[in-house]
Protein backbone atom coordinates (compact mmCIF):
# COMPACT_ATOMS: atom_id res chain seq x y z
CA UNK A 1 0.00 0.00 0.00
CA UNK A 2 2.49 2.41 0.94
CA UNK A 3 4.62 1.33 -1.75
CA UNK A 4 2.12 2.27 -4.32
CA UNK A 5 1.79 6.10 -2.82
CA UNK A 6 5.52 6.42 -3.01
CA UNK A 7 5.46 5.55 -6.52
CA UNK A 8 2.03 7.52 -7.54
CA UNK A 9 3.99 10.30 -5.90
CA UNK A 10 7.54 9.90 -7.61
CA UNK A 11 5.82 9.69 -10.96
CA UNK A 12 2.98 12.22 -10.93
CA UNK A 13 3.38 15.02 -13.10
CA UNK A 14 5.50 17.60 -11.24
CA UNK A 15 3.27 21.23 -12.23
CA UNK A 16 -0.09 21.13 -10.62
CA UNK A 17 -2.80 22.12 -13.27
CA UNK A 18 -3.78 26.02 -12.69
CA UNK A 19 -0.71 25.97 -9.90
CA UNK A 20 1.36 29.97 -10.80
CA UNK A 21 4.80 29.26 -12.08
CA UNK A 22 8.06 31.18 -11.53
CA UNK A 23 7.77 34.99 -9.93
CA UNK A 24 3.70 34.06 -9.21
CA UNK A 25 5.23 31.07 -7.17
CA UNK A 26 7.34 32.87 -5.36
CA UNK A 27 4.67 35.22 -3.89
CA UNK A 28 2.44 32.75 -2.52
CA UNK A 29 2.96 32.58 1.66
CA UNK A 30 2.18 34.37 4.65
CA UNK A 31 5.17 36.78 4.00
CA UNK A 32 6.60 39.49 6.59
CA UNK A 33 3.27 39.13 8.48
CA UNK A 34 3.35 35.43 8.81
CA UNK A 35 6.80 35.84 10.28
CA UNK A 36 6.03 38.81 12.38
CA UNK A 37 3.03 36.27 13.98
CA UNK A 38 4.57 33.09 14.03
CA UNK A 39 7.40 34.74 16.23
CA UNK A 40 5.19 36.81 18.47
CA UNK A 41 3.02 33.30 19.20
CA UNK A 42 7.09 31.62 20.33
CA UNK A 43 8.24 34.31 22.11
CA UNK A 44 4.56 34.47 24.15
CA UNK A 45 5.09 30.81 24.45
CA UNK A 46 8.57 30.65 25.93
CA UNK A 47 7.97 33.59 28.55
CA UNK A 48 4.67 31.40 29.63
CA UNK A 49 6.72 27.86 29.77
CA UNK A 50 9.14 30.09 31.76
CA UNK A 51 6.35 31.87 34.43
CA UNK A 52 4.56 28.10 34.36
CA UNK A 53 8.19 26.94 35.34
CA UNK A 54 8.80 29.25 38.15
CA UNK A 55 5.03 28.81 39.57
CA UNK A 56 5.54 25.17 39.88
CA UNK A 57 8.90 24.72 41.26
CA UNK A 58 7.62 28.05 43.59
CA UNK A 59 4.75 25.05 45.28
CA UNK A 60 7.24 22.13 45.35
CA UNK A 61 9.60 24.15 47.75
CA UNK A 62 6.75 25.52 49.08
CA UNK A 63 5.31 21.68 49.91
CA UNK A 64 8.92 20.73 50.93
CA UNK A 65 9.39 23.22 53.44
CA UNK A 66 6.14 22.65 55.02
CA UNK A 67 7.22 19.18 54.88
CA UNK A 68 10.51 20.37 56.91
CA UNK A 69 9.07 22.24 59.23
CA UNK A 70 6.90 19.60 60.18
CA UNK A 71 9.38 17.18 60.68
CA UNK A 72 11.51 19.65 62.54
CA UNK A 73 8.22 20.23 65.07
CA UNK A 74 7.75 16.84 65.77
CA UNK A 75 11.31 16.36 66.49
CA UNK A 76 11.22 19.35 68.66
CA UNK A 77 8.02 17.41 70.35
CA UNK A 78 9.78 14.43 71.21
CA UNK A 79 12.88 16.65 72.96
CA UNK A 80 10.87 19.27 74.47
CA UNK A 81 7.87 18.73 76.72
CA UNK A 82 4.44 20.32 75.32
CA UNK A 83 3.79 21.63 78.84
CA UNK A 84 5.25 21.83 82.32
CA UNK A 85 5.28 18.73 84.15
CA UNK A 86 5.10 16.42 80.85
CA UNK A 87 8.43 14.13 80.50
CA UNK A 88 9.83 14.19 76.86
CA UNK A 89 8.52 11.07 74.59
CA UNK A 90 11.39 8.28 73.85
Amino acid sequence: MYSFLLYAASVSPSPVPGAPVGDAAQNIGPGFVGFVATAAVVIVTIFLIRDMTRRIRKVRYRGEAEARQQELVDKGKEIQPDEPGDTPAR
